[in-house]
């Protein structure tokens, strides 16, 4: 009875397994075909959205949702609100005292819509499946907010700025300064004003792609004058002054000399600028205010216009010696002067001859030249020095040249045996010149040989008689 009851139980057992083995068969079944079909659902959605022709959703671009559209449709659209881009239709420039509009419209200033919508449209069609797939799903999650770049004509850019450049620049003006008997006015330079384009572009670049619709002060510099008052308002020291003697009776000679120094008066030099007379006293013609006088020529006395400057070029050549500044050129007279010892003579010829010197005091001067009654006055006027000092030149002859033989002119107005003495014999000379510089006490500092001259001897000129008796 025991043994028919355990094998009836056994065989129930079995039969329960062999059902749940069937149902576990119907589980693994459904799910397999599950799991198929979600597969393939994903597939065909991921193929779906893989294969779109517009924009992925959830992205915008300057704030406009472009997500499902095509790329010209959303260009469309963004130009539809092109108004809402901006907030302003102009950029104000502003210099000091001006302010200047430049318009949108002036320069081609938009987005570049084309450039963004590429962008928009590419997103999510890079890489492989998954890393698309992983691109899309990003942005469906966090949104992609794409600011489009601003683009505008920077030629025409540039032309605007030149323009502006031009009005507002300001030429920049030297100080001036006048030295009248010892008293000095001087007016204080004015700088210059010009407009960096080059800078001011790269300032306007910056606001104009930023989107920064704010007053844009432009880049300029101001432009200092060759002359600046600092340079010239220690002028007020004496460094040399000379003066020589002429005759005022000789009208023409006179008015050369007033001429050539109204020529160099005021004339200032910078550190290291050079001085040329030759130059500041331009053309000797009647229309540059010369007239015919006596001037030498082949060591003889003639008439020729400008007459008279050599004076003025001596006495301007001791007040240098006497400033202690250094004479580049520098030629004597072949006859020696009237109005000056001997080595203490210039000459100058127009584009033959020169006088020149530099200024090497380290600071701005200025050259004062004046007649007064009947003598030519220069002044080389400067910086105060800390140490002061005075210079004396002195003269030594160390050669007297007698002329040699007797010049003979044959005259035909004379009688044959008469002789009519045209010019006595005159000697020559050679002649050292020197310059002793003192401290204020009068102690001797050194002494510097500063040129030997010579002077042509003339010889004794005759006129004898050719003719009949």
């Amino acid at each position: 009875m025991y043994m028919v009851f355990k094998r009836a139980e056994n065989k129930s057992t079995f039969k329960r397994k062999i059902h749940g083995i069937f149902q576990g068969l119907h589980l693994w079944k459904v799910l397999f075909f599950f799991l198929l079909s979600l597969f393939l659902f994903c597939f065909i959605y991921a193929y779906y959205i893989l294969n779109l022709n517009t924009i992925y959703p959830d992205i915008f671009i300057d704030g406009i949702d472009v997500g499902g559209l095509k790329r010209e449709e959303a260009v469309g659209i963004l130009n539809e609100n092109l108004d809402k881009t901006y907030q302003s239709d102009y950029l104000m420039l502003s210099v000091p005292d001006m302010h200047f509009k430049i318009h949108f419209s002036d320069i081609d200033y938009l987005p570049d819509y084309e450039k963004a919508v590429e962008l928009a449209f590419n997103t999510g069609r890079r890489g492989n499946v998954i890393e698309r797939l992983r691109e899309i799903w990003k942005v469906r999650k966090n949104h992609l907010f794409i600011t489009s770049q601003m683009c505008y004509n920077i030629e025409k850019t540039t032309g605007i700025l030149e323009n502006i450049r031009i009005k507002t620049y300001k030429e920049p003006q030297n100080a001036q300064i006048n030295i009248v008997n010892g008293k000095v006015e001087i007016r204080p330079h004015v700088a210059g004003f010009s407009v960096d384009v080059k800078k001011s572009l790269i300032r306007i670049d910056n606001f104009l792609i930023n989107r920064v619709w704010e007053d844009v002060e432009l880049c300029y510099e101001e432009i200092l004058p060759k002359v600046t008052t600092q340079m010239v308002e220690d002028i007020t020291y004496k460094l040399g002054e000379f003066a020589t003697v002429f005759n005022p009776e000789n009208e023409a000679r006179v008015h050369n000399i007033k001429t050539a120094c109204n020529k160099i008066n005021q004339t200032l030099l910078l550190p290291e600028e050079e001085f040329s007379m030759d130059k500041t006293l331009g053309d000797r013609t009647e229309q540059n205010g010369y007239k015919r006088a006596k001037v030498i020529v082949n060591n003889e006395l003639v008439d020729g216009l400008g007459g008279g400057i050599c004076q003025v070029t001596s006495t301007i050549y001791n007040s240098v010696l006497l400033s202690g500044l250094e004479v580049l050129e520098r030629r004597n007279h072949t006859l020696p002067s009237t109005y000056v010892e001997l080595g203490r003579d210039a000459t100058i010829s127009q584009g033959y001859i020169d006088f020149r010197f530099k200024n090497t005091s380290g600071y701005t001067v200025l050259i004062e030249a004046k007649t007064v009654g009947n003598r030519v006055i220069v002044t080389i006027w400067g910086r105060e020095p800390e140490i002061k000092t005075y210079a004396k030149i002195r003269t030594k002859v160390v050669q007297v040249i007698e002329p040699d033989g007797v010049e003979e002119i044959i005259d035909y107005s004379l009688k044959s045996g008469e002789t009519v003495v045209e010019r006595e014999a005159q000697p020559g000379y050679k002649v050292e010149v020197y310059r002793d510089t003192f401290d204020m006490n009068g102690k001797l500092i050194k002494t510097e040989k500063i040129s030997v001259d010579t002077y042509q001897p003339k010889k004794r000129k005759i006129r004898v008689g050719a003719g009949g008796s």
